[in-house]
Formats: C-alpha cells, sequence, structure tokens
C-alpha cells in the first residue's frame, strides 16, 4: 500500500452569525461576516499545499436547512480548487443541512461527491489506476435523526483502507443534541480504519488505534463557548495502513476568555492597565490572528469598589474597543464580566478557629478534587440532560465549574462575614 494524505473537516456553518456581539465597528464586523469563509478557505489552501488525495465534510456545512446561496457558491468555489488540483472531496450532510432542506440548483465539480441519505454509500478512491481507499458515507434525510446510523456501517473485503464518514453523538455527548447516537463498540464493529466524525464542536481523537476515530470539531468558533483554535485534522497514512491525525488550527478569528485576579489593583489606573494588559497577551497568544475576548476580573481587593460603580465597566469596555478593537490584528472585548468581591483578609480568617476558617479550608480542598468535580458535573446533569437544557445550555468545562464554584464560595463568605464588618 502506498502512502497517502487526507484531510478531515465537519461542521464548518458557513455564513453562521457570530453571537454574543452587541456593538461593533464596520470593519471588526466585516472579518466577523467573513469568517467562516475565511475558515474553509484555510483548509483548502491546506489540502493544496500538502497535496492531500481527498478532503472529508462530515456534516453540517452549512448553518440552517434554509441555506443562503452566498454559502452554497463559496462552498462550490472552494471545492472547485480543490477539483481542478484533482483532490476528490466527500461530504455527507447532517442536522443543520439535512437532504430535504432547500438546496440552490448548483452544478457541482465531478470530484466531488455527496453521500445519499437512504444508504451508506462506497467509494472508491484511486491513485494511479489502483484503489488506494473506500469512503463510506451517509447523509441525514431530514434533521431530527434518532436513530443509529453506525450499525449500518460494513467494510467491503476488497478495502484496502476503509473510512467512515458520519455526522453523529458517540457515547452520549451531553454537550450536543443526540442525533445519530452510536457508541465507539458499534464504530469498531464496521471494520472501518478511520473513522471522519462532525456534530461534536470540540476537536477530539476517541480512539489512536484501529478503528482512529476522530471528531474533527468546528474549524471556526462562533460564540464564547467554543474558545481556544479550532481547525481540521490532516491524517497520513503510512504503507501499512496505519493513520496518524495531527489538528491544524485553521481558525481565522479565535474567540478566547481570560481571567484578572483584582489582588493588587489599588486604583482605576490599575484597573485600565490590567485589561489593556490583557489584551496584549490575546495578541501575543492568537500570533497574528484577530481575537474576541471575555475578561472576568475575579477575587477580593479595592478594585471591587471601582468595578461595582455603574457605568465604569461599560466605560472600559468601550474604551478598549475603540483602543485595541481598531488596532491590526484586533482584539475585541466582547464583555467585561465582574466577578469581585470586596477586600477581607483571607488568610486570617482561614487561620482562625472558628466556622469561616473551616468552611475556608474545606472549600480550597474541595475546589481542585476531581472527584468533587464528577460529583457537581453528574448533580448537574439532571439540568443539562433534560430536554430544554440541551436546547439552551452549553455543557460546563472543568474551569468554568471551578469559576461557578468560586463564585458561590465568595458569595457564603460574604454572607458569613456580613456581620463582622
Amino acid at each position: 500500500m502506498k502512502p497517502f494524505k487526507f484531510a478531515h473537516t465537519a461542521d464548518l456553518h458557513l455564513d453562521s452569525p457570530f453571537s454574543g456581539i452587541s456593538y461593533i465597528n464596520e470593519r471588526v464586523a466585516e472579518r466577523l461576516r467573513e469568517a467562516t469563509f475565511q475558515t474553509f478557505d484555510r483548509i483548502v489552501d491546506l489540502c493544496l499545499e500538502h497535496a492531500v488525495a481527498f478532503l472529508l465534510v462530515a456534516g453540517d456545512v452549512y448553518d440552517s436547512k434554509d441555506r443562503s446561496l452566498r454559502a452554497q457558491l463559496r462552498f462550490r468555489e472552494g471545492l472547485t480548487k480543490l477539483s481542478q488540483a484533482g483532490i476528490l472531496t466527500f461530504v455527507v450532510h447532517g442536522n443543520h443541512d439535512p437532504m430535504d432542506s432547500r438546496l440552490a440548483t448548483l452544478k457541482w465539480p465531478e470530484q466531488v461527491h455527496f453521500f445519499s441519505g437512504d444508504k451508506v454509500d462506497c467509494i472508491p478512491v484511486e491513485r494511479a489506476g489502483r484503489v488506494i481507499a473506500h469512503v463510506y458515507g451517509m447523509s441525514y434525510p431530514a434533521q431530527d435523526i434518532r436513530q443509529n446510523l453506525a450499525v449500518e456501517f460494513r467494510r467491503r473485503i476488497d478495502s484496502p483502507f476503509a473510512i467512515g464518514l458520519l455526522h453523529c453523538n458517540v457515547g452520549g455527548n451531553t454537550g450536543h443534541e443526540p442525533y445519530a447516537p452510536c457508541t465507539t463498540e458499534d464504530l469498531s464493529k464496521s471494520g472501518m480504519d478511520y473513522w471522519g466524525l462532525g456534530h461534536v464542536h470540540n476537536h477530539a481523537i476517541l480512539s489512536r488505534e484501529k478503528p482512529t476515530i476522530v471528531y474533527a470539531g468546528n474549524p471556526q468558533g462562533r460564540h464564547p463557548a467554543e474558545l481556544g483554535p479550532r481547525g481540521c485534522y490532516l491524517v497520513e497514512v503510512g504503507a501499512g495502513g496505519h493513520c496518524t491525525p495531527k489538528f491544524i488550527p485553521t481558525d481565522s478569528v479565535r474567540w478566547l476568555l481570560d481571567a484578572v485576579d483584582i489582588e493588587g489593583l489599588e486604583n482605576d489606573e490599575a484597573i485600565v492597565s490590567a485589561a489593556q494588559d490583557v489584551c496584549c497577551s490575546i495578541r501575543e497568544k492568537t500570533e497574528g490572528l484577530p481575537a474576541v475576548c471575555r475578561i472576568v476580573f475575579t477575587g477580593r481587593g479595592p478594585a471591587h469598589h471601582s468595578l461595582s460603580k455603574p457605568g465604569f465597566v461599560d466605560d472600559l469596555t468601550r474604551t478598549l474597543r475603540d483602543t485595541e478593537g481598531n488596532q491590526e490584528p484586533f482584539v475585541w472585548v466582547e464583555r467585561i464580566q465582574v466577578n469581585t468581591r470586596p477586600q477581607i483578609d483571607i488568610d486570617a480568617l482561614r487561620n482562625g478557629q472558628d466556622f469561616v476558617a473551616d468552611f475556608l479550608r474545606i472549600g480550597a480542598e474541595r475546589r481542585d478534587d476531581s472527584d468533587f468535580l464528577n460529583e457537581i458535573r453528574s448533580r448537574l446533569s439532571v439540568l443539562f440532560d433534560s430536554r430544554l437544557g440541551r436546547d439552551f445550555l452549553e455543557q460546563l468545562e472543568d474551569d468554568e465549574i471551578k469559576l461557578c464554584f468560586d463564585m458561590a464560595n465568595a458569595q457564603c463568605l460574604d454572607l458569613l462575614t456580613a456581620e463582622r464588618d
């Protein structure tokens, strides 16, 4: 078997609006409107640069059933470039772009294959007259697919390398709707060598052994819950059939969250300086990419008084947007969140011999206890796993749970020390 490469992406959500932006300037707005398209262009360029044999697109190419014509034209434009370079594209449709949604009557390049929604199709990939792989896929015929589609996949005996392409929820991921639910065991039984999955927006390798199971994640974050680098996978298949997936960032605008502890911030000047330092730090982290960030002030200190004044945070936000939002690359402050408390001598309280001291010591111990975090997550599952919860709430990451724990701890401490003040 001759080595080859392919790329795997998913959840492009082309022409999707950025959410959570309440006030914006024209230049930033234009960059955000173009973000999903620029990201797709980066994926196309990556395929050309690495001379991949084909590109896998694991569902949700568009953002809604009523696909915009602009999104369809831009998608076709990118795939045409790949086709002209002899690169195949394989596409399945997911819950955001099912087969029964509105389609424009466009002519697609011959090198592009859209999988049907009525059965699993198997398409051969040829190089120099020899079949190097088979790609198996199935699209969503409608949006609300609740049956296990993975069990329909079966490897052909003549497949030199078998790839399954599917939009699905593996293992009951509670952060997303349970569309086409399945287990890693279901995926393993199919006989595939590689599973290219979509639907879950955080990129992840669920298995590195045969079969290699990979969620590409969405290549462009679109709101504060989709933080950090987003991208696709470049997969190298060796002569023996072993594949090595490598994550490559492709996002054109990055979402970030940064916390500022107000301990030591003695006045308004220090607050402004700390916020500006955050923006500078973010600009360095993104290495030339524009960013949308949320700044969270935490902790206790004299700065709490200023941050609690009516209008102070709004003025600070506007100032940062005017200065940092007009630089290149821009850092746009989506929101400043204040989770601060008045200054208290925590060390003195913790070293005491009363109930408050016990409360502080136990809280510090439990905060970083993984078993305790799992217990909190288990108790919250009643909310997040409910029908309404899945529709409106994003599953909390460990850092977010710790932040909520810190906020609850701070509120309890305020109540416990109110009489002393």
